[in-house]
């Protein structure tokens, strides 16, 4: 053999060793860039428009995705650019430490195209997926339910909001009506018990001529029980024996009764746990008319809050709804809180928004228009407002994850393929090599038939061995793509 020969075999032993090392290394970065990074998308969540006039109040939540599992994205800044035909709107704003964010949009028709970014960053693009049929469901009872209900006065028990928040004054109104008869009653005595759980303003209040008595009081504790005693001067008595539905963590809301049309309503927010956002928004009958995620704070030995202005609204009977976590309202589950209020020019106008014609009637002396008013909402019975997913990003960058790690998959695929041809010419050039050198050894000494038959063997195991290498890996590809 020559030193050409020599130099030859040296080369051809050194690509043999490199090509596998080569190949490893190729669908190594193939992998890489195929590799599935932390995704950041953003999900709009669409909510009927209201009759407010006030346009869509739909909320953006921005999540970040890894290997599956999401977690909120606060970001510093959010752009939406919304089109319905030729009109555009724009809105800019920061999301709150659970990433959510209430935006409000000038359009009536959820038919828009949303694009929303986090500085160059796309979030989601694409037209707002029409609303499914979302049937609302309807209000349940305004009545608390009871236990005991006996003698020969009748009581009943509304509660503002039909729900109450533990250590805040709440409001309820007992109506008293004859057992028999239901006549309203007025002059009834009506003497709520104190107890460690519910604690009375008054030791008792009187029932006006439609037979309503107001009573204030502050529930403590998550199981609150209330006992009224009622009686009159002419011997006649009553028991009413029930419970309050306690909403767990919930935040005192604040606000006027009515608002005149064209003024701001003003609602102050007073949160009793840590946390430092509060997510508010007002509802009527058709849908949402506006929403918010306000700080709160507090000072040393004070509750977080803050002071919230609504922008006007039209005129109507509509919620205010507060909850501690984005989602909280959409369902008015725990720790969440409704208080409803008048939109109207007169207190006698707010009355024919009213949801019980029979205790929202204009009052015989209007004097009592106000006390009437305050009873008609404690009748006004909160429904969630149903939401669907009118955009959501995380389907764009899934595509384009999948197409990264198509062309990641496809670079190692083609790797492993040129190694395979490259290792097999190798292989084949190394026996054909061996073959005539032993050829020559045997015309010279006459003992290498045995050689070269060993010979080829060993090279078949070799490149058999190879291919089954590359083929292992090919599949581990495949498999994980």
């Amino acid at each position: 053999m020559g030193e050409g020969d020599a130099v030859t075999s040296r080369v051809e032993r050194l690509l043999l060793l490199a090509t596998p090392m080569a190949a490893m290394a190729t669908v190594a970065l193939g992998l890489r860039i195929g590799a599935g990074n932390t995704v950041r998308a953003a999900v709009v969540s669409g909510a009927p428009a209201s009759g407010a006039g006030t346009g869509l109040a739909w909320q953006i939540v921005a999540f970040d995705e890894t290997h599956g599992f999401r977690e909120p994205a606060p970001l510093s800044e959010l752009d939406v650019v919304a089109r319905e035909g030729d009109r555009e709107a724009r809105w800019h704003g920061a999301t709150s430490e659970d990433g959510a964010v209430e935006m409000l949009l000038p359009f009536a028709s959820p038919a828009v195209h949303l694009e929303v970014r986090a500085g160059n960053t796309l979030l989601a693009v694409g037209d707002a997926t029409p609303p499914p049929p979302l049937p609302r469901d309807p209000p349940a009872s305004s009545w608390a339910s009871f236990s005991r209900r006996e003698g020969d006065i009748a009581l009943d028990l509304a509660v503002l909001g039909q729900r109450v928040a533990t250590g805040f004054p709440a409001s309820l109104w007992v109506r008293a009506t004859d057992a028999v008869t239901h006549a309203p009653l007025a002059g009834v005595i009506v003497e709520p018990e104190r107890d460690t759980s519910f604690l009375p303003a008054a030791s008792q209040v009187t029932t006006d001529a439609r037979g309503w008595a107001h009573v204030v009081a502050t529930p403590v504790g998550h199981a609150v029980g209330v006992v009224l005693h009622a009686k009159t001067e002419s011997g006649h008595t009553g028991v009413w024996a029930g419970g309050l539905y306690v909403s767990p963590g919930a935040a005192q809301l604040a606000l006027n009764e009515r608002v005149a049309p064209g003024q701001e309503p003003v609602i102050d927010v007073v949160v009793p746990t840590l946390r430092t956002t509060a997510y508010l928004e007002v509802d009527d009958a058709r849908g949402r008319a506006w929403a918010t995620a306000v700080p709160v704070k507090g000072g040393a030995g004070e509750m977080p809050r803050a002071t919230v202005h609504v922008p006007p609204l039209a005129p109507g009977l509509y919620w205010a709804v507060e909850a501690g976590d984005p989602s909280g309202a959409s369902e008015l589950g725990p720790g969440s809180i409704a208080r409803p209020f008048f939109v109207a020019a007169s207190d006698e106008a707010a009355l024919a928004f009213g949801t019980d014609p029979e205790t929202c009637a204009p009052p015989a002396d209007p004097r009592d228009t106000g006390r009437v008013v305050s009873a008609c909402l404690a009748l006004a019975a909160a429904t969630p407002v149903p939401r669907w997913t009118a955009l959501e990003g995380f389907s764009m960058q899934h595509a384009r994850d999948a197409a990264k790690k198509a062309r990641g998959l496809t670079l190692a695929l083609w790797a492993i393929l040129l190694a395979v041809l490259l290792e097999t010419l190798l292989l084949l050039k190394a026996s054909a090599s061996s073959r005539a050198r032993l050829r020559a050894a045997e015309k010279e000494g006459g003992e290498g038939s045995g050689r070269l038959v060993g010979r080829g063997w060993t090279v078949g195991i070799a490149l058999l061995v190879a291919m089954m290498g590359f083929a292992l890996m090919a599949a581990f590809l495949a498999r994980v793509g």
